[in-house]
């Protein structure tokens, strides 16, 4: 199975987004590169993936209802954001979400309330988010009609409606899953903060690296090959981390905190519209723990 993880930039330049790419082969993942990819290429490999594959995706699939609601009001679901966003400028974003967080602050998605490290995809201090979650969505419209499942959506397809009933729906090719290496670090007992500015940087880094083989059920054939890369730049280890995560999720999803399932006496429908980080909830070393 094909894994990407992505340490994904919203920056102008677009020099700092981070692929990940690797094998899982059994609970077996083999990297198989680490470098910087602009969006646009991004974007081009995943549709062009065959599959199966995973790819962690570092930045907020949607914007938190209150928002939706001043900027979109007939959204009922994610693609219908992406949608919107595809016609829009970052200029066009940036308007909206000043205009709103002047009357309204910053509020996070309610998933998020899990994730005390989290911010609000409409920040725009340090990190600002803002521009992440723009061309995030954007390219979402993109991958989302190329055939690929996105939690916690059932499946999106351009020419199948969400939730549709009267046919199933064409197989996907892989996962999208939104992802943050810092939840996933804070999972693994590992340091989450820390570790990418200052003068214990490297030293966080070092025990991130030493602390990820053998933290989980998944084996890192080769990450010593990619050692003193990471330990020099954060970009490419948070990419190895949401890789680390997209082989957790292949493996065993329930290991992930995740919505509420349809069905259930407190099913809440607005996680297919402002997104869902995807985060583990619980691991214990040498294999899946089930609650």
């Amino acid at each position: 199975m094909e894994i990407f993880g992505v340490d994904f930039s919203g920056a102008k330049s677009d020099q700092h987004t981070w692929l990940a790419q690797g094998v899982l082969d059994g609970n077996r993942l083999t990297l198989t590169g680490c470098r910087p990819t602009p969006r646009a290429e991004l974007t081009q490999l995943l549709t062009e993936t065959s599959g199966p594959a995973v790819a962690a995706l570092d930045f907020p699939f949607g914007v938190p209802e209150s928002f939706v609601r001043y900027w979109c009001p007939a959204a009922t679901t994610m693609p219908d954001l992406w949608a919107a966003a595809a016609d829009l400028e970052l200029a066009d974003f940036v308007v909206l979400r000043d205009g709103f967080v002047a009357q309204r602050g910053e509020p996070k998605r309610r998933g998020d309330a899990f994730f005390p490290e989290c911010y609000s995809p409409l920040h725009k201090a340090n990190p600002n988010l803002v521009p992440m979650t723009f061309y995030g969505m954007r390219m979402l419209h993109q991958l989302g009609v190329a055939n690929f499942e996105i939690p916690p959506l059932e499946y999106y397809r351009e020419d199948d409606p969400v939730d549709a009933e009267e046919a199933a729906p064409t197989p996907a090719k892989g996962t999208l899953l939104e992802a943050m290496p810092g939840a996933a670090l804070r999972a693994m007992g590992l340091p989450y903060k820390g570790y990418k500015n200052g003068v214990r940087a490297p030293q966080l880094r070092q025990q991130i690296l030493e602390g990820l083989q053998g933290q989980t059920f998944v084996s890192l054939a080769n990450l010593e090959d990619y050692w003193e890369l990471a330990l020099s730049n954060h970009d490419g280890l948070d990419s190895i981390v949401a890789a680390l995560t997209a082989a957790l999720w292949a493996l065993d999803p329930r290991v992930f905190r995740c919505p509420t399932p349809e069905g259930s006496d407190d099913f809440d429908p607005v996680a297919r519209l402002e997104g869902w980080l995807y985060a583990p909830s619980f691991l214990l070393d040498g294999g899946s723990a089930i609650q």
